[in-house]
């Protein structure tokens, strides 16, 4: 007889069968965390600066949405304070490439306009303005980062985003696509913080590449430019289903986003987009396409020739139509469509705490005829300097116009009275950015090095997919030829292993050798605004005003190293002469003597202490330092002649 098995027993046995795959997966989730499986994925990390003070966007963060291409792109390297103190206002900037800057990057991005501009209004506050954008996202990813970025305690939240619904990662033409439901997607984006997901994830798709390479399929190139790898639909028709669905796709995640910002009283301010109309032709023809009511649609191609027809007869308005309708024709869907630009007018009209940023109306207050062109746009979407500096202006315009700032900020000369919300009665101060805040587009110290390097990346950008579709074309890297320093430079930190800041550095060490001291101090102020919490930056820009005997000048920039580095020869000594000189003599003592504890056998330190003592009427102890210069160096310029006015003196 088989025994008797209570149910007691046999709840035991199933529970602990049960169990068995649960702690499987613990166990395989605590070895895969361990382990630092593909390393830390969170947004914000810790860049070891200082003391440990300061988070910054994680380079890594994007590896969660890029899992067929090898490239992952990456976001700024803007630092914030780990601990938000009460005279904090943090920003945050979102969006894709544009946000980030490209192709720029580090001072060309819109942000730090407004940073520049918002903490000159708010003088007693420490502002801080964090870009997360990064290259070739969708909404998807602003989703996934709002919660990140409200655990970060943020005062303001600007976004910028559209233009990769279909392209970006998880968009609907993308390699990186999970389908057409964003509320799916959205869950799939909640599964990515645990390891064993990402495990599995990765384990299916290089199931898959291998099944392609198994039956011949074609690969992606790992050489062929971001833009290329990630598409996987060629040719989206105007109002298909792709299209509506990426239609969808933005409303749906641009509505979740509003709704957790503002749900915890987080105010936003969102910018139409902007790209180039007129001299951006269509890529591709669509050449069966049809409307709603199935009517063939026309080419792209022909509609942009129609556009530029009538631009040549001076019908500028009815050509901005048809360069817009070729745009939204336009096979390739590298551009936002216009209907992105009415969901976040929609989105601004319905959300009280949301804010609308007219960036497309400005571009076309300042283009030639009111339609966007190379003017300030250098290709199909990214604009140059001036049309970055326009979107910064523009957002902290709009900012500072809202009424939600006044009780932080300080009035400005002119003041213009605007609503923030969208509309035809919209009116752009131009005025106000043209005169006003003019002088933030030469704050953004970009140089001719900053601008070799766009110059070097939208070239190889524009020698590939999509602008060139043929698979022959020599790249131009081979046998180029560099203009000069900046341009070798440019060139090296595009196409080889040479750091922006490096090549900076390097370059104003050459302007400084060459007698080009204003080159020299462009690179190391463009340096102290990426950097500002590295006291090297402000020691270089100071030795180019010392060097022009700018007193006044250098001590400022030596003051900020100092506030930095307290504990640096330099520093100290440049400061204590400054401080001598000045007629602060018992300052300037106290701080070369501090240089003098970090580096005691500086002959031009104990020059200067000496000379400060004489000055101060101690002679016997600017003797005794002067003969120690002697000893160290009896060649040291003046030095014998000073030590014979001081016995002079004592005698």
């Amino acid at each position: 007889m088989q025994p008797i098995r209570s149910k007691e027993h046999i709840a035991l046995f199933y529970g602990i069968t049960a169990a068995i795959p649960l702690v499987f997966f613990l166990l395989l989730e605590t070895g895969l965390r361990w382990g630092n499986y593909m390393g830390d994925l969170a947004l914000f990390s810790d860049p070891g600066i200082g003391n440990n003070e300061y988070y910054l966007p994680n380079p890594n963060f994007a590896a969660r949405y890029f899992f067929y291409t090898k490239t992952v792109p990456s976001p700024s390297i803007d630092v914030f304070k780990q601990e938000k103190t009460p005279d904090t206002y943090r920003v945050f900037a979102m969006g894709g490439s544009s946000v980030a800057g490209y192709p720029y990057g580090f001072n060309g991005t819109y942000s730090r306009v407004v940073k520049d501009i918002l903490q000159d209004r708010m003088p007693d506050k420490q502002v801080e303005v964090v870009n997360v954008g990064i290259s070739a996202i969708s909404s998807y990813t602003l989703y996934d980062q709002v919660a990140e970025i409200l655990q970060q305690e943020p005062d303001a939240i600007l976004i910028y985003a559209g233009h990769n619904e279909f392209y970006g990662a998880l968009g609907v033409g993308s390699n990186e696509n999970l389908g057409g439901f964003p509320w799916f997607v959205r869950g799939y984006l909640k599964l990515q913080q645990y390891k064993t997901f990402l495990l599995l994830r990765n384990a299916i798709v290089g199931a898959g590449k291998w099944t392609a390479s198994l039956f011949g399929l074609q690969e992606i190139d790992p050489n062929a430019t971001l833009m290329e790898r990630i598409i996987n639909s060629g040719s989206i028709a105007l109002d298909g289903p792709k299209h509506q669905l990426a239609m969808h796709q933005f409303d749906s995640n641009l509505s979740a986003i509003l709704d957790s910002f503002t749900q915890q009283g987080v105010p936003v301010w969102l910018g139409s987009l902007a790209s180039n109309y007129k001299d951006q032709p269509p890529f591709v023809d669509v050449p069966d396409a049809v409307d709603a009511q199935d009517l063939a649609l026309p080419l792209a191609s022909s509609i942009f020739q129609e556009g530029q027809t009538l631009m040549a007869n001076g019908d500028a308005n009815t050509a901005q139509d048809k360069f817009a309708y070729a745009k939204d024709l336009d096979g390739l869907k590298f551009r936002a469509p216009e209907s992105i630009n009415q969901i976040i007018s929609e989105k601004a009209r319905a959300y009280e705490q949301v804010h609308y940023v007219p960036v497309y109306e400005t571009f076309v207050e300042h283009s030639p005829n009111g339609i966007i062109g190379n003017e300030l746009m250098l290709e199909h979407l990214h604009p140059n300097a001036k049309g970055y500096f326009l979107m910064g202006a523009i957002f902290a315009q709009t900012m500072l116009e809202s009424g939600t700032l006044n009780h932080l900020t300080t009035p400005a000369t002119s003041e213009t009275s605007t609503t923030n919300k969208p509309g035809s009665d919209r009116q752009i101060d131009n005025t106000l950015i043209q005169q006003e805040l003019k002088h933030y587009e030469r704050r953004m110290y970009l140089s001719d090095f900053d601008y070799r390097v766009a110059f070097h990346r939208v070239r190889t950008l524009k020698q590939g997919f999509p602008f060139v579709l043929s698979n022959n074309t020599r790249p131009y890297q081979q046998g180029y030829k560099p203009t000069g320093p900046a341009d070798s430079l440019a060139f090296l930190a595009v196409h080889a292993s040479k750091s922006w800041d490096e090549a900076k550095v390097e370059l104003g060490g050459l302007y400084e050798r060459t007698n080009r001291q204003e080159k020299a101090f462009l690179e190391y102020m463009g340096l102290i605004r990426n950097q500002p919490w590295n006291d090297s930056p402000y020691v270089f820009a100071a030795r180019v005003r010392l060097n022009q005997n700018n007193f006044d000048a250098a001590e400022s920039l030596l003051e900020q190293a100092y506030s930095i580095q307290p504990k640096d020869a330099y520093t100290t000594k440049m400061l204590g002469a400054i401080m001598v000189q000045k007629g602060d003599f018992q300052h300037g003592i106290n701080l070369l003597l501090e240089s003098r504890l970090l580096s005691p056998r500086d002959p031009q330190m104990l020059y200067n202490l000496s000379g400060a003592y004489g000055l101060n009427k101690n002679y016997r102890q600017a003797l005794e330092i002067a003969e120690e210069v002697i000893v160290i160096n009896p060649n040291f310029p003046g030095i014998q002649q000073w030590k014979a006015q001081l016995q002079r003196a004592l005698n």
